[in-house]
């Protein structure tokens, strides 16, 4: 016995190992883009471009220079790597070239490089390597310009250029970085200093294979078995044969055989092994701490091991789950982990929760995917090694901290009105109407009703609307303004009339002005708001039209019969109040035109404030603002015996003058390059500097410039401002003066003076104001040159010193040494440095000569328009922009760190790290976690190269979250390609009940490309191994937001997979078919979403390949792309009969409502239009129910609304076995219908094998099909089971997927068999509901007890309604439309879905809850039986039966389907023989269906 025993044991190590080598099986996942090779050089150059443009043609400098000797075509792919990263290193830092590395293994450029060879091959004249395209015409030859008689060429966002910028005359250039062609043609177009040299990608030879992708997650989740949904029609062996022939290697039957003896002991042997091939579950008990214990096994682990850990338990974990279970968590960790909780929770982060912080910045792991990665780490890569070339280390993250780089131009300034005089309608802290409410600030303290204003009878919300009451717009405000006075609502109203003031206009010639004169009529003997009660008792007769002069002249004249027009309207009247304080606070506000409503000064939202939007915006401004009062009233900073309205206008965000230039200056990035490392030996002219880069230029004046400020002691100064401006003009000197009128107040800023003369002889003349300057600058202390260029540049002083009126004499300052000054001036060549501020205005920031710019901290405000206003107030708002966005926050920890003060260092370094940030730094708040213990519960990894700058990444962890098995993999990537130090803190989930994963998850990322032994590319693969064998499991891909991909090739079930089941490995490629352009579009009039609008999508060549809807949640279409240049339209039919393009944002407009969207990014692309209707078209509606609606211009196949000459059969499935009961159930209707089918099946979880053989069943039955897809919205919530997503599918997006000339549509279930014509149900009158559903059967009464709708919440709710069943319903898409049905489904979804006890049957509970809002039009039950729920005695009467699940004996749907369906296996034998092509259309027998 114990021989035998022996024996078998050595066998089983034996077979063991032979099984774990040669008998394992593994999942294989991959894939491709459906786009071919790109060219390694191309993305490379992208890659630099984005560094910086003048990298970029450094870089193509010198691959033209090799590629005489190159071969390029020539080289393998490895070769054509290695010269690339080669290369890429003359121009790119270290650890630039490691990021370039990780870009190129995600081919991340990829998609920037194929959308130039699209755009390429709409021109592409022939077969020639190298083409130029020319208004339009292409050609070959690059010698003989083509004249071209098209438009010039638009260029794109991304588009490389040399020569003129400003040329008209613009060439654009197609070719292949490397090769000799390109090199040549591209040396021979650049000689042409007149043109605009455009350079895009293009290859001729394009190598066939598809670009191998990553940065995608896979998950083999484990499948629930309760109902068994597995087809098993090809498994070639079953379970117990398997078992005896090969289990874990061991042939059981042949050890049997050989020892009968011993045949019950082998017999407790195979149970053992086939238990260790099963996930065999845990007691309650164990699953407890599991977090805990996984966390102790990461922490176990030596560091350099760590991450391997913490990625292999997380994304294995139901093989480990027994191991971990077993694990001893000590007291330390425990007691870490409570300690370090505290700190987590005060910053928002939940015990269990799992986050990534790279340098502060808080990204979400979810969403998180490796392209958006790749871009922010070589951001926080470029900013660490300009803080380490600066002399600060790994400090800057506390300065980064405490900075705002947020790019909102809609930033919290307000706007200080009181000089316009607003006319208030009440006042609140006076008016008796209010006299019930208490009056106390003190009030703002107490609790109240969410999304309501405390009625506190102190000006506390002050609305005052910018209007001219001759507008549409100004007339609707006018009678908003009333309607919240009349309400006695707590908020004070006033108006500001900005009506034309021009000289010789008054009311008897303009109608603005006329109102404004009623208007003060009025009140006179009224009251500002009876006054406006006359006004809307007007114009009220002109909602829709514009009343005229004469208009109001026939009104006054009959209601005021006494009083002559011409006194109160004419020139000389005495009632023009408001008129010019309305046009002077106009201009001198820099609000530029009405209409504009501001609330307590701040703007609202343009958007926000109109259409019916005002005021849901004005609460959201009211919420906004309300906590800056309670802080302010705890502070006791206001108080009850202020005059409140006064205060709220006193605070320092309060300006008097907004400059939306500046406003929108952060957001566009625009900073002057201050990097420059090289050394700066002198400032005096133009050869000093003519060697240095333009960074090292900036960087040389920066140190050499001569600075005026408030102060004369040495300090740090938060904001340093360079003038740029021709001082011997006079908008120039206006410009320098208004600069130095900040220097009165403000200790924070130092202002240099740069000269940019239009005219350079005249600015260097020994007379000239410039010069003057330059000397002051040069040789006077501070405060004297800050005094006398006020002088020189106060315009009526320099202009009697330019005419000789006055003397320098006359204009000096008091106390200082004029002859000394007159002498140094003349001695001194101020000539060369005029030039030398010219050559820095011209070449360095890109000026045209005289033209102005401020640059504050770097960030570029301009060039101004020759005629546009730059006041003192908009230096004073400048500065505050920059001291908002982190100024002191950098001076401060620069004076703390003890910087040099003197001579301007330390201020020149605080303006350089300014510059640095502002141009690099994320938009996105950081945020600095202080973790408090860090030896038991937290894993350290130093930076690799303590003497190189480093990027902090923190991840707080529970090891056993889905976030966790896709954080590890990225914490490995960054590891390999950044030099980063990363805290691994964890952060586990007390107690669970239930096992925390449930699936195996890999996320396919690599550091760098990799290649084979013949230097070819070698594809990306997602490996699973060692998966239990028995376990069911089911494969997804989770690709990013903007993906659409499809599998295109597997042998397998992916939906089922069992290992045991399948002969070697299980492969399944997919496909990257489509990258999204999502947009968001309203109405310009009423802010509305147009629902029902349709945009299409195409090419120039293809203009009509994709289409799709406007939904009216958030106005949100989407549209299925690949990487080139589109043309997005109106469609044509009521779309575009009805709608213009107004503007856009995303796009560009390149025609008539014709948009130009490049698709370069494996992003995506977001885009928001704003249309409006023609004239003529104001009362039209795209879904009316009018015979003129759009349902009148749709070709369509379906004839009139009532005579439906197709059936639309819309359906869906996954897996196999589903798939097999879909082909049925689309037998069966074809079996009954007499009129033509078109079936609309889901396309995205359909199989590679299904797909295939549609065609073959759609040319036998004699079916149109069509399949469609859509990516479910980023902004809806996420289900995660595939169950549940395919139950979202069929009724999220019912408005949306399909074309609007489909109006009737049935949903059959994949499991259904039909036994009737569905054109009774195309015909069946739904009354007015949107759908009809068929209620659940309620005759099988031994069933009762999981009727769940019978009893609680369901019987309460539906109130005697029916419940009813989702398997099979009729859609009027006309009305479901019209009535917004689709929109209110998703909304109430979005409302439901966040808990995750609500819509258990998503597909059906969501219909039925929304029965009171979306009526359900009940079918009659003979439409639907399933036996679950039906008697046996209504089957004779079915018209469609259903393979419900049975809850009660739980029976498989396959054996149920041969069961309970006669017809069944007769049909499945027929799909059998059609797909193998036994059966083909002209063997089908006169008693077989006719095709239709």
């Amino acid at each position: 016995m114990r021989r035998i025993l022996s024996i078998l044991l050595f066998c089983l190590l034996g077979h063991q190992i032979e099984a774990s080598q040669q008998q394992q099986k593994s999942v294989l996942t991959s894939l491709n883009a459906n786009w071919n090779a790109t060219s390694f050089l191309a993305e490379a150059s992208e890659f630099i471009s984005n560094e910086n443009e003048k990298l970029f043609w450094k870089f193509v400098e010198l691959i033209n220079a090799d590629s005489a000797t190159l071969g390029w075509n020539d080289l393998t792919d490895e070769k054509k790597y290695d010269y690339t990263i080669r290369t890429a290193s003359k121009v790119l830092s270290s650890s630039s070239v490691d990021l370039l590395k990780f870009s190129l293994a995600l081919r991340q450029y990829s998609p920037k490089v194929q959308s130039f060879q699209q755009i390429a091959s709409e021109y592409q004249p022939g077969s020639c390597d190298v083409f130029i395209v020319v208004k339009g015409e292409a050609s070959c030859d690059v010698s003989k310009l083509p004249k071209g008689t098209g438009n010039v060429e638009i260029l794109l966002e991304n588009d490389h250029f040399v020569g003129d910028k400003n040329s008209e005359n613009i060439i654009v250039a197609y070719g292949d970085l490397g090769t000799k062609s390109f090199a040549k043609a591209f040396e021979q177009l650049s000689k042409d200093s007149d043109i605009k040299l455009v350079f895009r990608h293009f290859s001729k030879n394009v190598k066939e294979s598809h670009v191998s992708l990553s940065g995608y997650g896979v998950e083999l989740a484990i499948k629930n078995t309760e109902y068994k949904a597995v087809d098993e029609s090809n498994t070639k062996k079953s379970e117990a044969e398997e078992d005896e022939t090969n289990l874990h290697g061991l042939n059981i039957k042949l050890l049997k055989q050989l020892n009968p003896e011993v045949s019950e002991q082998i017999e407790s042997l195979r149970a053992h092994l086939k238990d260790t091939d099963e996930l065999a579950p845990l007691k309650k008990w164990q699953l407890q701490d599991l977090s805990y214990q996984a966390g102790q096994k990461v922490l176990n682990a030596d560091n350099s091991n760590a991450l391997n850990v913490l990625e292999d338990f997380s994304q294995n974990f139901p093989t480990h789950a027994r191991a971990l279970a077993r694990t001893t968590v000590t007291e330390q960790f425990k007691k870490e982990v409570l300690l370090n909780r505290k700190m987590l929770e005060e910053v928002g982060i939940d015990a269990g929760e799992t986050k990534l912080f790279i340098n502060g910045i808080n990204q979400d792991v979810n969403s998180l995917d490796l392209f958006k990665l790749s871009d922010l780490l070589k951001q926080e890569n470029s900013i660490a090694n300009g803080f380490h070339d600066i002399g600060i280390n790994r400090e800057y993250l506390s300065i980064l901290v405490g900075m705002d780089t947020s790019d909102d131009e809609k930033a919290s300034y307000a706007i200080d009105y009181r000089e316009a005089y607003p006319f208030y309608l009440n006042n609140l802290d006076t008016d008796k109407r209010y006299k019930q409410w208490g009056n106390s600030v003190k009030l703002m303290l107490q609790p109240y009703y969410p999304g309501m204003i405390r009625p506190i009878a102190r000006n506390l919300f002050n609305l005052v609307f910018i209007i001219d009451p001759s507008t549409l717009e100004g007339r609707k405000f006018l009678r908003i303004g009333k309607v919240f006075y009349d309400n006695d609502i707590a908020i004070r109203i006033g108006y500001i009339f900005a009506v034309n003031d021009g000289e010789g206009v008054n009311g008897s010639n303009d109608l603005g002005h006329a109102l404004v004169n009623l208007f003060n009529f009025v009140s006179t003997d009224s009251d500002n708001a009876g006054a406006i009660q006359v006004l809307n008792t007007f114009l009220d007769n002109y909602k829709s039209t514009d009343p005229t002069l004469e208009d109001l002249k026939k009104w006054f004249s009959r209601k005021f019969s006494d009083t002559n027009f011409e006194d109160v309207f004419g020139a000389n009247t005495d009632y023009d109040k408001g008129i010019k304080a309305g046009a002077a606070f106009m201009k001198q506000s820099g609000l530029k035109n009405a209409p504009k409503v501001l609330l307590n000064g701040f703007v609202l939202d343009e958007d926000g404030v109109r259409g019916d939007n005002i005021e849901e915006t004005i609460m959201m401004e009211v919420m906004k603002i309300s906590p800056k009062i309670q802080k302010a009233v705890m502070e006791g900073k206001l108080t009850d015996r202020m005059n409140v309205g006064n205060w709220a206008l006193e605070q320092k965000d309060v300006m008097k003058r907004l400059n939306k230039r500046i406003l929108a200056a952060p957001g566009l990035k625009n900073f002057v390059d201050l990097s420059g490392t090289e050394e700066c030996n002198a400032f005096d002219n133009i050869k000093d500097i003519q060697d240095l880069s333009d960074a090292g230029k900036a960087r040389c004046l920066s140190q050499n410039l001569n600075y005026l400020q408030k102060s004369t002691q040495d300090a740090i100064m938060p904001v340093t401002l360079w003038v740029v401006a021709d001082a011997d003009t006079p908008d120039g000197r206006e410009f320098i003066y208004n600069s130095l009128q900040l220097l009165k107040n403000s200790q924070k800023t130092r202002i240099g003076i740069i000269l940019n003369p239009a005219n350079l002889e005249v600015s260097t003349k020994e007379n000239s104001i410039s010069s003057f300057i330059k000397a002051a600058l040069e040789n006077l202390s501070p405060d004297f040159a800050k005094r006398l260029i006020l002088k020189l540049t106060n315009e009526e002083i320099a202009a009697n010193f330019i005419s000789g009126k006055s003397t320098f004499e006359d204009i000096s300052v008091g106390g200082m040494d004029v002859e000394k000054f007159q002498k140094a001036k003349k001695s001194a060549d101020f000539k060369k440095r005029i030039e030398l501020d010219a050559h820095v205005a011209t070449k360095v920031f890109g000026l045209t000569a005289g033209q102005k710019v401020a640059i504050g901290n770097g960030l570029i405000v301009g060039p101004l328009d020759s005629d546009e206003q730059f006041a003192s107030a908009d230096f004073a708002l400048f500065e505050n922009v920059l001291i908002a966005r982190g100024a002191e926050v950098i001076s401060s920890h620069l004076t703390k760190w003890d910087y040099e003060k003197k001579n301007g260092v330390g201020s020149n370094i605080a303006l350089s790290i300014s510059g640095l940030v502002g141009k690099l730094a994320s938009a996105q708040k950081r945020l600095w976690i202080a973790i408090r213990g860090d030896k038991h519960s937290v894993v350290t990894l130093a930076a690799d190269d303590s003497d190189k700058p480093a990027i902090d990444i923190l991840a707080v962890v529970d090891p056993l979250s889905a976030e966790a098995q896709k954080l590890a993999s990225i914490l490995k990537l960054i590891k390999k390609v950044t030099n980063s130090e990363i805290r691994i803190v964890m952060n586990p989930k007390d107690k669970h009940s239930e096992l925390p994963l449930k699936r195996f998850y890999r996320y396919a990322s690599s550091s760098e490309l990799s290649f084979d032994q013949n230097g070819n590319l070698n594809a990306n693969i997602v490996k699973f191994d060692n998966l239990p064998s028995k376990q069911l499991l089911t494969l997804s891909l989770q690709a990013p937001d903007s993906w659409i991909v499809e599998a295109i090739f597997t042998e397998a079930d992916l939906d089922n997979i069992k290992l045991e089941q399948v002969t070697g490995n299980v492969v399944a490629v997919f496909a990257l078919q489509h990258i999204l352009l999502e947009g968001q579009c309203f109405d310009e009039i009423s802010s509305q979403p147009p629902r029902g609008l349709q945009f299409v999508l195409g090419t120039e060549k293809h203009p009509k390949q994709f289409d799709t809807i406007v939904m009216a949640n958030l106005g949100y279409f989407q549209l299925k792309a690949n990487p080139g240049a589109w043309n997005l339209n109106l469609r044509e039919g009521k779309s575009s009969e009805i709608y213009k393009v107004s503007s856009q944002k995303g796009a560009e407009i390149i025609g008539p409502d014709t948009l130009r969207v490049v698709i370069d990014s494996f992003n995506g692309k977001s885009v928001r239009v704003r249309v409006e209707k023609k004239d003529g078209m104001e009362d039209r509606n795209l879904l009316s129910d009018e015979e003129d609606g759009v349902w009148s211009s749709l070709s369509s196949f379906v004839g009139s609304k009532d005579n439906h000459e197709t059936i639309n059969v819309f359906s869906l499935a996954s897996g196999h076995l589903y798939e097999r009961f879909m082909r049925i159930m689309i037998v069966s209707v074809m079996k009954h219908a007499k009129q033509p089918v078109k079936f609309w099946l889901l396309k995205n979880y359909l199989s590679p094998q299904f797909k295939k053989t549609l065609p073959t069943m759609a040319e036998y039955y004699g079916f149109d099909y069509q399949l469609v897809e859509y990516k479910w919205p980023r902004w809806l919530h996420q289900q995660k089971e595939k169950q549940r997503i395919m139950w979202g599918y069929k009724i999220l997006f019912l408005d949306v997927l399909f074309p609007l000339d489909v109006q009737k549509i049935i949903f059959v279930d994949a499991d259904q068999v039909v036994r009737a014509d569905l054109m009774e149900l195309m015909k069946f009158d739904l009354g007015n509901a949107p759908y009809g559903y068929v209620p659940f059967c309620d005759s099988r009464k031994e069933m009762d007890g999981f009727r769940f709708w019978k009893q609680g919440y369901w019987a309460n709710h539906l109130a005697g309604r029916r419940y009813h069943i989702s398997a099979l319903y009729v859609i009027d898409l006309q009305k479901f439309r019209q009535i917004a049905a689709g929109d209110r489904l998703r909304g109430q979804y979005q409302g439901l879905s966040g808990d995750p006890n609500s819509l258990a049957n998503l597909d059906q509970d969501l219909p039925n809850n929304m029965i009171h809002q979306v009526k359900i039009k009940s079918l009659p039950q003979e439409w639907l039986w399933c036996e679950t729920w039906c008697d046996d005695g209504s089957k004779k009467n079915a018209k469609t039966i259903d393979l419900c699940n049975n809850p009660l004996t739980k029976e498989p749907k396959l054996d149920s389907a041969h069961r309970i369906i006669g017809e069944w296996k007769e049909y499945d034998d027929e799909i059998r023989q059609v797909i193998s092509g036994e059966l083909t259309k002209k063997s089908k027998t006169d008693d077989d269906h006719v095709e239709l």
